[in-house]
Formats: C-alpha cells, sequence, structure tokens
C-alpha cells in the first residue's frame, strides 16, 4: 500500500501499539496521515512521530472524533461564550462503572485467521491471551495506557479546546487500579 501512488492518504485504526511506528512509514512513502487518538504511547515516540511529519512535510491529524459531537460543540460553545465568567481551574474525570473485567482464561491459541505475530508487531512477544487482546488490550503497558490514553486523551482535549490553551500550564492527576486488582495481577503473570 505504501508503495501505491495512487493511495494519497493512510488512516490508523488499529491497537495504540502500531501507531507511531505506521504513521512514521507512513509519512516516509509521502502519504498524508489520520492517526486514531491516542497518537503515540510515549513521550519518546510522540517526539519520532512530529519529527518525521516535519521531516516529510506531510499532513497529519490525530483523531478526535469527539469534538465532532452535537453536545460537545454546544458546551464547547457555551464555555467560549464568556456566560460562566472567568473559567481559572477545569477539572475532568471518568467514571466507567459500566466496565466490568472479562473472567481470567489461560494462554491459548490465536483465533482462527489472527496473525497473531503481526497484530504483536512492535510489542513485546507473548502467548497469546484472549483478555489482552481486542478492546481491554488497552489495560497493558505493552499496547497501550489504560484509561488515560483511552478517555483521558478526550477529556483532556474538551478541557484545553474550551480553555483556548494550546497546553495546559499545569497538570495533575490521581489513579491506579482501584477496581479488578486480582484480574489484571494473574494476567500479567500469563
Amino acid at each position: 500500500m505504501l508503495d501505491n501512488k495512487d493511495v494519497d492518504a493512510v488512516i490508523i485504526g488499529t491497537p495504540d501499539h502500531w501507531h507511531a511506528l505506521i504513521m512514521i512509514h507512513a509519512v516516509q512513502a509521502g502519504k498524508d496521515v489520520y492517526v486514531e487518538k491516542p497518537v503515540g504511547n510515549s513521550i519518546m515516540e510522540c517526539r519520532a512521530m512530529v519529527a518525521a511529519q516535519e521531516k516529510y512535510n506531510k499532513v497529519v491529524q490525530a483523531g478526535q472524533w469527539q469534538r465532532s459531537q452535537q453536545h460537545f460543540r454546544d458546551a464547547i460553545d457555551f464555555v467560549h461564550s464568556g456566560q460562566l465568567g472567568n473559567i481559572r481551574t477545569v477539572k475532568v474525570w471518568c467514571y466507567q462503572g459500566w466496565m466490568k473485567p472479562g473472567p481470567v482464561v489461560p494462554n491459548s491459541a490465536p483465533p482462527v485467521g489472527v496473525d497473531y505475530k503481526m497484530w504483536l508487531g512492535p510489542a513485546k512477544t507473548r502467548e497469546f491471551n484472549s483478555s489482552r487482546f481486542h478492546f481491554t488490550f488497552r489495560w497493558f503497558w505493552d499496547y497501550a495506557g489504560g484509561l488515560m490514553t483511552d478517555w483521558g486523551v478526550h477529556l483532556m482535549d474538551y478541557a484545553i479546546f474550551g480553555m483556548k490553551a494550546p497546553v495546559p500550564k499545569t497538570v495533575s492527576a490521581l489513579g491506579g487500579k482501584f477496581a479488578y486488582p486480582d484480574l489484571y495481577r494473574k494476567l500479567l503473570i500469563h
């Protein structure tokens, strides 16, 4: 695909641990890129991505699709209207009480049709475990940054966009594995 001159742009909608490598290869191949959030899994990856974008002078957009939802646009318009006065502090949070863990399962063979070695790509080689695969891969450092890079990216974006700030002046965070600790401990052993 990257060698195909008829392809002008690449949309990256992969598990997070693939974003940086695909984006860098795409701009090297002369393609513009739309990459889902989170852009990269580390500051080092993000810096490498910015350097590649600047070197190859391609358009790269990070996906924040929720900005397009009408209720968020209305909220931002209300904040920007000045009706709330001078805002000095913004707090964001994410409660995921609806998200229940699946059972701890033993390692197994990957599903038929899944090239698991390709799925792992640049991540550490591990035996396949369905608890570390689709959707739930987000909760493991090998592939993603947990709830912070899954939902935190959106929530921080709202705060920064709402305040018309290029970057926050200060950030503090609290978090941890307060729910279902046994699930993650057992899966880390696998």
